[in-house]
């Protein structure tokens, strides 16, 4: 269940943050006996929130987009995300991020224009997964963590994003782009409301291979911007 953004910003910005917060193992550890989790009712200044069925979206901290990077870093995500070898987490410390309690820690400062909301499981409290969005080209996309898939989330994380850049960014028309071949991204993407668009028949992703591409739109005739 991964959906590509055509830029790749999240995940060289998933790539940083591993950086950061890999420069000392030990602030791992002190940073995941920290007691809490941040869970804002609404947004407010500098923080998005949304809820959707089965998960909660907000905007992500620095140690989320480890987390988030974890959740993408397998074989299977790979074959349609395509990053860049320093972007991916390595496997030994996969399973030790994915079992973080998410929203801890400062917040990841967006680049102008660029969004990035953790996607957690409302059931366990665990990061499920994330979306970013680019205001200025409408682009969309995200992914879930492997025990996460083929749970039915995939449809409710693409409408997250939808709803996002529409009611939260006030972006009118959003656009969301995936392989040919990646069957449940395009069925999770149509069960939230995309319907296909015309787009480049290939794309070619962060690591330099091409693959073709399908196109998918979603649109708002009410687009408004919150608080945050």
């Amino acid at each position: 269940m991964e959906l590509r953004l055509a830029t790749g910003h999240l995940s060289t910005a998933s790539g940083r943050a591993w950086q950061l917060a890999s420069n000392s193992d030990q602030a791992l550890q002190v940073a995941a006996r920290r007691a809490g989790r941040e869970t804002p009712a609404q947004c407010r200044r500098g923080r998005h929130v949304l809820y959707m069925p089965g998960l909660r979206l907000q905007t992500a901290t620095i140690r989320d987009m480890c987390i988030t990077s974890a959740a993408a870093s397998d074989p299977q995500a790979q074959r349609w995300l395509g990053w860049q070898a320093q972007d991916l987490i390595p496997e030994r410390d996969r399973e030790r991020l994915l079992a973080m309690p998410p929203g801890q820690g400062r917040i990841m400062s967006p680049r102008p224009g660029k969004w990035f909301l953790a996607a957690i499981d409302e059931a366990d409290g665990r990061l499920a997964g994330a979306i970013g969005a680019d205001e200025d080209s409408g682009e969309v996309g995200g992914w879930l963590a492997p025990r996460f898939r083929g749970r039915g989330l995939g449809a409710s994380l693409f409408a997250g994003a939808a709803e996002f850049a529409h009611q939260h960014l006030g972006v009118a028309s959003v656009i969301a782009g995936t392989e040919q071949g990646n069957a449940a991204c395009i069925a999770a993407l149509v069960s939230a409301g995309f319907t296909p668009a015309a787009g480049p028949d290939t794309h070619t992703l962060p690591n330099g291979s091409v693959s073709p591409s399908r196109w998918f739109r979603h649109e708002s005739t009410q687009p408004t911007r919150c608080e945050a």
